[in-house]
């Protein structure tokens, strides 16, 4: 199960805890570690970033580390594994809510922080038009009041000339100015006269009524029309926070601006008047229009909000799947009696680029002493290190970090033997070595992995380059530890 889902940086951090977890920062996206999963070259990644290394990759991908920078490599099934020890370490250190800067005085640990943000009464969200900071709470009337929120001219579609997008306060500019009244109006004007019922005796007075002067007299609205629907579209951009407001409130403050320009009634209109009964009722169905689109947009978002947590739930799962299969495949593939094979494929190559000084070594997956015993892996030097550097193929054992440190014995002091297998039958090469009680790469580790300590002169490069050790660019690797004398849990 991961630690938590949220993305942190250390300035979030109580400040007793800021030092202790900079060595927990992902390399990649610099944030605190997230899923912590181990790669080959022993070094921590989130797990979403490390996914996005290996997918992206189009040869083979390395440490994102400035000081590390190695290959990555993926032999054996998967190329990274579920540091849980990390996650468990990381979720135990203190932090504070990342709405500290709106009042926000919620402090614990980092693996309850998700939860505490999903209640958070401080939790805001920054207007990407007008970099406002508002609550939920606040979103509706932030969103029908950001002067800076993109729009379009409701009457976009309806004969206004006016066709770009542009500021909330640009487009009541452009609706209420004397002009924008005139032609606004008009507009209005037409899209009803195709709505309202004309009985039989007002049908002289109605024509007389929807009629626009024009230069060779009075003309009819229909004549000049392009398009009489029935119905207003929205036209409000998609850009930004969803605008769940009153898009049609622009016309309302023109129609009672237009009130004040004509001086009574609601003004003239193209040297026709537009009586009081007209103009109630073009008010009440944009009224009705406003209150069906509120209702439908309450019940989209309503919809939304439905989607979104079945999305999270269904990625929640996922996840969970993902882990588990990934456990059971690392469980199947990882050896519980002291040995391990480690097959080493592309062996020029990385030859090639220990050479150029690309990576100096590579580490094999973990094994293990028992099921609940030591975890332990191999860290090899194709070049060698040390005293071996340049001359011989360098071979260490690594002491990691296990689950079950606490019941098990230390110093670790059983022996441990390498073999470098002849894939003809010829004879292997083999050494042992006893590890050094007082050594501290054989104490209880208390970083991911102690100090590698092992055989800086395994073989020499002569001895390796004989018939039999390289078949297929492929070399074999066995380690044995010697269980006879441990105590098992």
């Amino acid at each position: 199960m991961a630690t938590t889902c949220i993305k942190i940086k250390a300035n979030h951090l109580a400040e007793n805890n800021k030092e202790q977890l900079e060595k927990y920062e992902c390399p990649k996206c610099e944030h605190i570690l997230t899923d912590a999963v181990q790669t080959s070259c022993g070094h921590w990644l989130c797990h979403d970033c490390a996914v996005e290394i290996f997918k992206k990759m189009e040869g083979m991908p390395y440490c994102p580390r400035t000081d590390c920078g190695e290959e990555l490599t993926a032999e054996e099934g998967k190329p990274f594994f579920p540091d849980r020890f990390v996650r468990k370490e990381i979720g135990r250190f203190v932090v504070s809510c990342i709405n500290r800067k709106f009042g926000c005085s919620w402090e614990g640990k980092l693996g309850e922080l998700g939860n505490h943000l999903g209640n958070c009464e401080h939790n805001k969200t920054e207007c990407k038009h007008c970099n406002q900071a508002f609550s939920p709470l606040e979103y509706q009337s932030h969103v029908n009041q950001c002067p800076k929120m993109t729009v379009a001219c409701p009457l976009k579609d309806h004969g206004c000339k006016e066709t770009e997008e542009m500021s909330r306060e640009e487009c009541i500019e452009h609706v209420s100015s004397k002009a924008g009244i005139y032609s606004h109006m008009l507009m209005i004007a037409d899209i009803l006269s195709s709505i309202v019922p004309t009985s039989s005796n007002d049908t002289q007075e109605g024509e007389r009524r929807n009629c626009v002067e024009s230069d060779g007299g009075y003309e009819s609205i229909s004549k000049v029309r392009s398009a009489s629907p029935t119905v207003a579209r929205r036209n409000v951009s998609t850009d930004g926070p969803d605008p769940r407001g009153n898009e049609f409130g622009f016309l309302e403050d023109s129609l009672h601006v237009a009130g004040a320009v004509g001086g009574g009634g609601y003004g003239e209109i193209g040297g026709g008047r537009v009586d009081d009964k007209l103009m109630s009722l073009a008010m009440t169905k944009i009224t009705g229009m406003q209150a069906e689109l509120t209702k439908k947009d309450s019940q989209i978002h309503t919809l939304q909000d439905k989607v979104a947590q079945l999305e999270t739930t269904l990625s929640t799962k996922m996840s969970e799947n993902e882990d588990r299969d990934f456990r059971l495949s690392l469980m199947e593939n990882s050896n519980f009696d002291g040995s391990m094979v480690w097959k080493i494929p592309q062996f020029s190559q990385r030859m090639d680029d220990a050479r150029t000084g690309k990576y100096t070594s590579i580490f094999s997956l973990p094994f293990y002493s028992s099921r609940y015993g030591y975890k332990m892996c191999l860290r090899l030097y194709i070049l060698g290190d040390g005293i071996g550097k340049g001359t011989h193929m360098s071979l260490f054992f690594v002491v990691m970090k296990g689950e079950f440190d606490n019941i098990l014995q230390w110093p670790f002091t059983h022996k441990v033997t390498f073999k470098l297998i002849n894939q003809c039958g010829a004879r292997d090469i083999m050494d042992i070595f006893q590890p050094d009680p007082l050594s501290s790469s054989f104490q209880k580790p208390k970083s991911d992995m102690n100090v590698a300590s092992g055989c800086p002169r395994f073989v020499s490069m002569n001895e390796l380059m004989q018939g039999g050790f390289i078949v297929d660019d492929t070399i074999f690797i066995k380690v044995k530890v010697d269980t006879a004398t441990m105590r098992h849990p």
